[in-house]
């Protein structure tokens, strides 16, 4: 809902800006959690770590309570909720996600269950469609919505929130399985991509009150696409790489990639809002969080199992060294099976990251169809 209250609270010539700073914040959050996650786990156990969101929780609550306006309808009929499309679409997205998590990707890169389950997902989705073009009460009403811009805005969404999945899972498995990191260091390394974010999401909201929704999103999309693809020419001693400018490689491509995300928060969530209606405000900043959630999950899932497929056909045929005979050459065998092993993973993580370039390059390419004016209303606020 905090979208919405932005688009409903502020003038749409300023929306865009407190977007920016509302993404920030959110992503903030990213960085303080795997932080003070860490050292939680260490006080208090991994059962602990559940209860900090309770006060978290009642404190937001408060803070809500006394500072946004209740907002109640004056209206004697207040408006109906769609909860068939709704039950449709959450049994797509359920599909999706058991169609797509493969517990053995050893074998293939679906599960055996894989194909049949989602294409009951598209079934079920071609039946959300048709419910919602004849339906009275519709989860989003289409007859005031600028289509394009509106599904361009989710499709990019998608993109990025795919581009940040991979991210946070691929580059911890990166430093742990390659660079021999723990958990807590593996966590730190990845705060150079997760504090790169929200100073993207501001510059993002105040660029694109200059350049436009268009051109904001469609350059953040690149920027992140140029970084994952920097990120997939990694070497394995990328600890101490450095770039042509002598910054540290490592912290420079994870913030290349990190800033080019959060370009997109305010851009994408702004486009959507202004393609749709006032009343709309609530479902339609909904949808984009819907999109980046989806982006999520088809991101590590889909990517990430295609990765250990990956791993697993090119380490078939490597046979571990046994500790028998000459141990000189018991040594040499495990050198070589393990500068193997190695190479593999980084084959594996050097495609997933190649493929979430091309997902960005993707995102980048559709979002030239959003709206390319910069805001200039005099909405509320």
């Amino acid at each position: 809902m905090t979208m919405a209250m932005a688009a409903d609270f502020w003038a749409e010539r300023r929306r865009v800006s407190v977007l920016g700073a509302v993404g920030a914040a959110q992503e903030l959050g990213s960085v303080l959690g795997p932080l003070y996650g860490v050292g939680l786990a260490a006080l208090v156990g991994w059962r602990g770590m559940f209860w900090v969101n309770v006060p978290l929780a009642l404190l937001a609550m408060l803070v809500v309570q006394l500072t946004v306006p209740s907002g109640r309808q004056s209206s004697k009929n207040p408006a109906k909720v769609d909860l068939v499309g709704g039950g449709l679409l959450a049994i797509v997205l359920g599909l999706l996600a058991v169609g797509l998590y493969n517990p053995d990707p050893e074998a293939a890169v679906l599960p055996p269950w894989g194909l049949a389950v989602l294409a009951a997902a598209g079934i079920v989705l071609l039946l959300f469609v048709a419910w919602e073009i004849k339906a009275k009460t519709k989860l989003l009403d289409t007859s005031h919505l600028r289509k394009r811009q509106f599904f361009a805005a989710l499709f990019a969404s998608l993109a990025a929130g795919s581009a940040l999945m991979v991210t946070l899972v691929d580059v911890e498995l990166f430093a742990q399985t390659l660079l021999g990191k723990d958990t807590a260091d593996s966590a730190v390394l990845l705060t150079r991509f997760l504090l790169a974010l929200p100073v993207g999401a501001v510059v993002g909201g105040l660029l694109a009150r200059r350049i436009g929704d268009r051109w904001t999103a469609s350059i953040g999309l690149a920027v992140a696409a140029t970084g994952y693809l920097l990120v997939s020419q990694w070497p394995t001693d990328i600890a101490t790489a450095t770039t042509v400018l002598g910054l540290p490689r490592l912290d420079f491509d994870l913030a290349v990639a990190g800033v080019g995300l959060g370009l997109t928060i305010a851009p994408l969530s702004s486009s959507a809002l202004r393609a749709a209606a006032s009343t709309q405000h609530g479902v339609a900043s909904a949808a984009v969080v819907v999109a980046r959630m989806t982006g999520m999950l088809i991101g590590v899932a889909a990517l990430s199992a295609w990765g250990l497929h990956r791993f697993r056909s090119l380490t078939a045929t490597l046979d571990t060294p046994l500790p028998l005979g000459n141990p000189q050459e018991f040594q040499r065998q495990m050198v070589a099976y393990k500068q193997a092993l190695g190479n593999a993973l980084l084959t594996e993580y050097r495609e997933i990251f190649l493929f979430t370039s091309g997902i960005c390059v993707a995102g980048a390419l559709v979002a030239l169809l959003l709206s390319s004016r910069r805001a200039t209303g005099v909405g509320a606020g």
